[in-house]
């Protein structure tokens, strides 16, 4: 009785102190939480009104009753829908993929730097509270914020790019990969913890901030160009003969076609532009027709072949890539609390 008695009047003095770290940390963040509101709904309303012009022009061409996208019986719908929209569906998400290093940035930075930076840790500790309930308060509150906020911004995104995942797929390297599903915001939980740890160790403000954007970079660009190719080899498939056509039937409409190369009949990579002179030669120098382009590349033992990602493994890909950047995060999150817990301020 008395330790369970002890026990639940200890828990009782801590429930305050937690709940008004919680009310201090919201009142000391809340600018920052509502600058990144604003960063995400200016985008948000964008891709609102734009997503739905593109979702009506989309059903209006036919292109959702047509029949395969790739199709001839598609083709001009589908160029006029992409004349339209495939611009600025491709800038989009190179301006929206920066996002989470910004947010580490100026969130996860000043988080700790601004307090050392200013002294005002010295008031913050002599509170009734440790510097470890503190920091950790800190990070998880916040963390869980901005991982709301991402997942639903990510959401809304794969509702506005819907159209072009089914022509161009989520896996195509215009940045649509980058903003859909769950790795965005496993890379904002990243430069969010790696802003907060380099602001503890910096302890200035601006400096933080200009390592937590250079260490972001450093990281995200190497996995995104180096890592990612590693989680899965690629499809590697025969294409159509001729004219750098693939044969649909092979290759899906959405995937994200990574190489493609021709090979004479010993297996020799070929240039293609020499093949269609020699077409061209044999033609008495005029361009043939396709289809005696492709009777010349088939006589002559010529095949066309293809390395591609297909679309369905988006959530393989995202799934493990999401999850390294989340447990760095996590690991990035606890050193911050035991270098701050042992390190003498």
């Amino acid at each position: 009785m008395t330790a369970t008695t002890i026990s639940t009047g200890q828990l009782r003095r801590h429930v305050p102190v937690v709940r008004g770290l919680s009310w201090v940390t919201w009142r000391q963040h809340r600018l920052a939480i509502a600058s990144v509101c604003a960063v995400l709904a200016a985008a948000g309303l964008l891709m609102v009104v734009e997503g739905l012009a593109m979702h009506h022009a989309f059903t209006r061409l036919g292109l959702n009753t047509c029949g395969r996208l790739g199709g001839p019986s598609c083709q001009s719908q589908l160029s006029v829908f992409q004349q339209r929209y495939q611009p600025f569906a491709d800038q989009l998400p190179h301006y929206l993929m920066l996002l989470p290093g910004l947010i580490g940035v100026f969130v996860g930075a000043p988080l700790v730097a601004r307090e050392l930076e200013s002294g005002t840790f010295r008031f913050a500790w002599t509170q009734a509270r440790s510097r470890v309930q503190w920091i950790i308060t800190k990070l998880v509150l916040l963390a869980a914020v901005l991982t709301a906020l991402t997942l639903a911004f990510s959401a809304l995104f794969t509702w506005w790019y819907g159209p072009f995942d089914a022509i161009t797929g989520r896996m195509t390297p215009n940045g649509a990969y980058e903003i859909s599903g769950i790795v965005f915001a496993a890379r904002t939980l990243f430069g969010f913890a790696l802003g907060a740890l380099l602001g503890l160790l910096i302890r200035r403000t601006v400096p933080a901030m200009a390592a937590t954007a250079a260490a972001w970079v450093a990281v995200v660009v190497p996995s995104s160009t180096w890592l990612r190719p590693l989680i899965r080899q690629p499809i590697t498939a025969m294409g159509h003969p001729g004219k750098g056509v693939i044969a649909a039937s092979h290759v899906p409409f959405n995937a994200n076609v990574i190489h493609n190369w021709v090979q004479n009949a010993a297996g020799h990579h070929v240039s293609f532009e020499l093949i269609e002179q020699q077409v061209i030669a044999a033609n008495r120098g005029t361009p043939p027709p396709l289809d005696q382009f492709n009777a010349w590349m088939t006589q002559h033992h010529i095949s066309q072949w293809v390395s591609y990602q297909p679309n369905n493994w988006f959530w393989h890909y995202q799934t493990i890539e999401a999850t390294g950047y989340a447990a760095l995060a996590v690991l990035l999150a606890v050193a911050t609390v035991v270098i701050l817990r042992r390190r003498a301020i």
